[in-house]
């Protein structure tokens, strides 16, 4: 058998989708166990013209991380949309009940990082010839804040669970092989 058919190689491991953990804490409470989706961060590179006669030459210009999506099955205890909703507060939304409340409210980017805290993407797998599951790569989200939550949604002819997705914006991303303590954690 030749180790350049990996198919045939029986020491060839894919990824899977669903051999994954995510590490997330809101309000102290670990929602580790609640993640039922989460997109694998993207990067995009900027490209700019340069125009000289008839020609036109291409530079690489910025890196963008694109935002990705987590979906979190919403329980009773701990309640998801009660820590989302909390999630408000700890970055400094206060309840427009007068106008100093109101107009006394702002976000940072120091308080919206903070209040989400560390956001890692475990990808677990097996090593060759070894049924015990491990931790083969993390991607740490840095500076990672919540710019969007949908608490889902109710239907009486449905028995799903219940969904929350939230939206995450990041400055980068951070790929490292095996399973390592976060940045910050």
């Amino acid at each position: 058998m030749s180790k350049s058919n990996f198919w045939l190689n029986p020491e060839f491991e894919p990824k899977r989708q669903f051999r994954f953990l995510v590490e997330l804490s809101l309000g102290g409470q670990n929602l580790q166990f609640l993640a039922r989706s989460i997109d694998r961060p993207s990067y995009e590179i900027s490209s700019n013209d340069h125009q000289f006669f008839n020609h036109t030459f291409h530079y690489p210009g910025r890196v963008n991380w694109s935002s990705i999506d987590l979906t979190l099955v919403d329980p009773v205890s701990p309640n998801g949309a009660q820590l989302l909703y909390q999630y408000l507060s700890n970055i400094g939304i206060e309840k427009p009940t007068s106008v100093n409340a109101a107009i006394g409210t702002t976000i940072t980017k120091e308080s919206a990082i903070n209040g989400l805290g560390n956001l890692v993407i475990k990808e677990m797998g097996t090593l060759p010839g070894s049924p015990e599951t491990i931790v083969v790569g993390n991607w740490q989200l840095l500076n990672a804040f919540l710019t969007n939550v949908s608490f889902g949604s109710h239907d009486y002819g449905s028995e799903e669970m219940v969904d929350i997705t939230l939206s995450v914006q990041y400055d980068w991303a951070e790929y490292q092989r095996g399973d390592v303590v976060a940045r910050g954690g």
